[in-house]
């Protein structure tokens, strides 16, 4: 009886797992259908142009992913979240032990930052605040050292693209209980403020923002990498293709990519440069300044000085360099305000139904403009770059300046705002061009109208994209008075 009992046990238990076999050869069918659609979808030749166009492309990509993390989700053990804060010992600990310094430095959380390090004692500028050995730091170079390597060899992508490779290895690296850096990777976000995480409603009120259109772009780029990566991971015969069959989701994807936009940095090592995460140092948030940190090839270790005086108590931050606040929302998940370095991207051209196009497209040409589409307004008392200068003027041109102009080997008075340079150029052009740029910058001005049943911001997210939108209206309001003053000083005809 009791062997009849334990064979039955024994079929019940083969039939279970003939039926967990097959509903995994199910899904993973159905997750293939879905990737080819994904891949299909985000094809350059399938890319339109129009920002409408695109947003109803994003609907579509973003319905598939739905579908293909909820399948992901059924197949996935998820491991349960844990609290940042509860592995900070630990964290400390694996620092010091790899030897790391950082006298006078501890994790701590900031109200709008997370966790961040405050100082302990009072730190003069420029003084040292900490150091951080080649050893601890996750690079491109361990990736190609370990056994990613034979893949990275294969595969043109990865080859060409260090920050996918970086990902990669981060996820292989996390999936691994004994890895040397678990104690780095179980102090990293869950989950991030960047535009990955971004809901469709979210991302829908970026606009009338230019920002809007590149999320949708670097949406679908990351979408598109997914699903590449997915087939080359299940069809390749690589061995270490093998370890991340189970643990290449687009969850998981979207977290590396993520951690790599956030937080990754290039390092010149004794031999070359290289992409890299390093620890604690990457826990200091963003503060206009100068660059105070470098990378000490004879002690082989990153140092870290303060940009500013830091005293007892206060968070000490660092200088991420002079990016916009487009740059930082798309790839850090931020918007810092009065940033010295914001820009604000126009979007012109020269129209196919411009009977003087060819003309002015090679005009543009000498400049290096040709190819240009996007024009940048500076935050600040000069807001006009000399590409948009030499953009509206050129546009604005007449078929005899035009015939003028051409005739110049290389017309650099058009760049040029210098006043000389504007006598060249005459008040009569200069003036339709800044009429015309005062106009567009108007419009975009209105496009930017409060909505009265707008509500206040209930996330992150939504406090991001209203902050971004100020900016960006404040960009706009230093333009439209800049070329109100320069239409007042201009003369009424040329001399």
């Amino acid at each position: 009886m009791g062997r009849k009992l334990q064979g039955k046990n024994i079929s019940k238990k083969r039939n279970a797992e003939k039926e967990t076999n097959k509903f995994v050869l199910q899904k993973r069918k159905q997750l293939g259908v879905l990737v080819e659609k994904v891949l299909k979808i985000t094809s350059v030749f399938q890319t339109p142009s129009n920002v409408l166009k695109i947003w109803d492309k994003h609907l579509e990509i973003d319905s598939i992913i739905k579908d293909i993390i909820y399948i992901e989700d059924s197949l996935s053990n998820k491991n349960p979240k844990t609290e940042r804060n509860l592995n900070v010992e630990k964290y400390i600990n694996w620092l010091h032990e790899n030897g790391a310094q950082f006298e006078g430095v501890e994790i701590s959380s900031f109200d709008g930052y997370d966790l961040g390090l405050k100082a302990t004692k009072d730190f003069p500028e420029d003084s040292l605040i900490l150091t951080v050995p080649s050893k601890v730091m996750m690079t491109e170079k361990d990736a190609l050292e370990s056994d990613l390597g034979a893949f990275i060899k294969v595969d043109p992508v990865l080859m060409n693209m260090p920050n996918i490779t970086l990902a990669l290895f981060l996820l292989l690296e996390k999936s691994k209980p004994d890895s040397f850096w678990k104690p780095y990777i179980d102090i990293l976000p869950q989950d991030y403020t960047t535009i990955l995480y971004f809901t469709l409603q979210e991302l829908f009120e970026l606009k009338p923002s230019p920002v809007f259109e590149s999320s949708l772009k670097l949406y679908r780029s990351i979408s598109r990498q997914y699903a590449y990566f997915y087939n080359r991971i299940h069809s390749m015969d690589i061995p270490v293709l093998k370890d991340l069959q189970d643990i290449f989701t687009f969850e998981n994807y979207r977290w590396a990519v993520s951690t790599v936009m956030t937080r990754q940095n290039i390092i010149h090592l004794a031999d070359s440069a290289t992409n890299a995460f390093i620890p604690l140092w990457d826990m200091c948030n963003h503060e206009h300044g100068k660059i105070t940190t470098d990378f000490n090839k004879e002690k082989d270790q990153g140092e870290c000085y303060a940009l500013r005086e830091f005293k007892a108590g206060e968070q000490i931050f660092i200088f991420y360099g002079g990016r916009s606040n487009a740059d930082l929302f798309l790839h850090n998940g931020f918007v810092y305000p009065n940033n010295q370095h914001d820009t604000l991207s126009l979007s012109l051209g020269v129209s196919s139904g411009d009977v003087a196009r060819e003309t002015r497209l090679l005009l543009l040409g000498k400049l290096g403009l040709a190819g240009v589409t996007h024009f940048n307004l500076y935050q600040g008392d000069s807001p006009i770059s000399p590409e948009l200068l030499a953009f509206i003027r050129i546009f604005n041109m007449n078929q005899e300046e035009l015939k003028k102009w051409s005739a110049e080997g290389l017309p650099g008075d058009l760049v040029s705002s210098d006043p000389s340079s504007v006598e060249l150029v005459g008040a009569e052009l200069d003036r339709r061009a800044y009429t015309y740029l005062l106009t567009r910058c108007k419009l975009i001005h209105a496009s930017y109208k409060k909505n009265p049943d707008e509500s206040p911001p209930d996330t992150a997210h939504r406090k991001n994209i209203k902050l971004l939108k100020q900016c960006e209206v404040q960009i706009l309001d230093g333009a439209i008075k800049y070329l109100e003053n320069i239409l007042e000083k201009l003369p009424t005809t040329d001399k």
